[in-house]
């Protein structure tokens, strides 16, 4: 899905493949070819840009937030619109054939599955790289929803009776209205050369699974060898600073505070920006605030239009990163080890932001609930109490002390697919149909021989009883 934030992990990948001899390929559409060209050793394939795209975000953000605005068939066309953009331009589909590639990597985004159709037809193995935005059904990985919370909700895995309840149904659910979301053709329609097989069979053709997650970041999870974990694949060293950021942050006397809320957030409530403005004027740090428009609000306040943020992050005086709680972001500010504020807005921001405040790494409020009084605390608490600096540098010293780092593990898990194949990874799970993964044969098998025990008791008991009763009319 040519998202940013998606392809960033991807490219990061691809540029450790570069040490096995291999050449990656993204297709993108001219904007993000512009931001990425410099990579050497990675290619690209343009594709025209699709409005849909930038729509399915705008509504994304809006349905998937508190307020829930819009509605899920909107969304759902939305994503169909773009598979069939994808899956129907056949110039775009040759120039990918054309390349003779040994393996395709797909976002494991609900909303970007579809493009497993693509190795599907071109008969090359695939694997799945991304957030585990989904439930485990894909994976079909052994879950207990009494203590796996889905990134669906804001729990910990310390859940109470009602968190649980909720959990179990919304996982019960996922896995009988598997996948989320299906293109709206039948795989045979995209793929005339191929048999034509359920869209859902497409996506247990997966080798292997890449999920950016990490226990640092996240809890204890079960999993199948067909999944490998890289959270943090975009995270790497900070270079120096530059112009007009470098003469702010070497003119500060406190410290910084990073303000930023990611690349496609684009409008915030009105008056959370206000009470931030409010806020950051009585704090004694300075504060480095990425904002679409420039302007100039206190002498401890720089607003920029972009921020370098990894390297502000790796920056000495970085106190504090106050962020919307984007994974990327949050494993940013775990590699440099800086406490974190956060305002989840959408999506999976909201787990996030509560693993986060669990961990006490940082403090997570409610973007529309608060007032500027408990913002100044917060900052003054997370930058004065040592607990969150020395939780996060402990996670960060864990991180880093791992031998290798996620983008290298990553980049050999695909080569080792490359070579031997993954099969051997996958478990007969995999392919199970839903009924037997969730041994619904069994419990039926059981409750056959439960009712059919019933019923024979209950059928000897009645003729005990007959003929006990018969033999007492007899004996009167």
């Amino acid at each position: 899905m040519p998202w940013f934030s998606h392809v960033q992990n991807q490219i990061h990948t691809a540029m450790k493949l570069k040490a096995y001899g291999h050449t990656s390929y993204f297709s993108l559409p001219p904007k993000l070819i512009t931001h990425f060209k410099n990579e050497n050793g990675i290619k690209f394939i343009p594709i025209k840009e699709d409005q849909n795209v930038s729509r399915f975000i705008e509504l994304s953000m809006k349905y998937f937030s508190r307020k829930k605005e819009g509605s899920w068939l909107q969304i759902k066309q939305l994503i169909q619109n773009i598979c069939d953009n994808f899956l129907l331009d056949k110039d775009w589909y040759h120039s990918i054939k054309e390349l003779n590639a040994s393996l395709a990597i797909v976002d494991s985004a609900f909303f970007s599955q579809c493009l497993a159709i693509v190795p599907y037809r071109l008969s090359i193995p695939f694997l799945f790289q991304g957030l585990a935005l989904g439930p485990p059904s894909l994976r079909r990985v052994p879950w207990n929803p009494a203590v796996f919370p889905l990134l669906s909700f804001a729990h910990s895995d310390k859940m109470t009776f009602f968190q649980k309840l909720k959990n179990t149904l919304l996982t019960c659910s996922f896995f009988i209205f598997f996948p989320m979301v299906s293109p709206s053709k039948s795989v045979k329609e995209y793929a005339p050369e191929k048999n034509d097989i359920p869209f859902e069979s497409v996506l247990r053709k997966a080798q292997l699974f890449l999920t950016e997650s990490d226990l640092l970041l996240s809890y204890p999870k079960p999993s199948l060898p067909s999944e490998v974990f890289i959270g943090g694949v975009a995270t790497h060293p900070s270079l120096p600073l530059q112009g007009d950021i470098k003469e702010f942050v070497e003119r500060s006397k406190h410290g910084i505070i990073i303000v930023s809320s990611g690349g496609y957030i684009r409008e915030l409530p009105k008056e959370h920006i206000e009470k931030m403005e409010k806020a950051f004027k009585e704090i004694k740090y300075d504060v480095i605030w990425k904002q679409p428009d420039s302007k100039q609000l206190a002498s401890n306040i720089l607003i920029k239009q972009w921020l370098p943020q990894n390297d502000l992050l790796g920056h000495p005086k970085t106190k504090l990163f106050i962020t919307h709680c984007g994974i990327n972001g949050l494993f940013e500010s775990l590699y440099h080890g800086v406490p974190m504020l956060g305002f989840p807005i959408f999506a999976d921001q909201f787990h996030n932001g509560h693993q986060m405040h669990v961990k006490e790494y940082g403090i997570s409020m409610d973007i529309y609930n608060y007032n500027k009084d408990e913002l100044v605390s917060n900052i003054n608490e997370l930058i004065e109490n040592s607990k969150y600096k020395t939780n996060i540098k402990l996670a960060s010293e864990i991180f880093h002390s791992r031998p290798e780092h996620p983008a290298e593990r990553a980049a050999r898990y695909v080569d080792h697919v490359i070579k031997y194949g993954g099969d051997y990874l996958r478990s007969p799970s995999q392919n199970m149909p839903l009924y037997q993964f969730l041994i619904l044969d069994i419990y039926a098998t059981f409750l056959a021989i439960i009712i059919a025990v019933v019923l024979v008791v209950k059928f000897v008991l009645s003729k005990c009883y007959r003929c006990c009763f018969a033999k007492k009319k007899k004996t009167e």
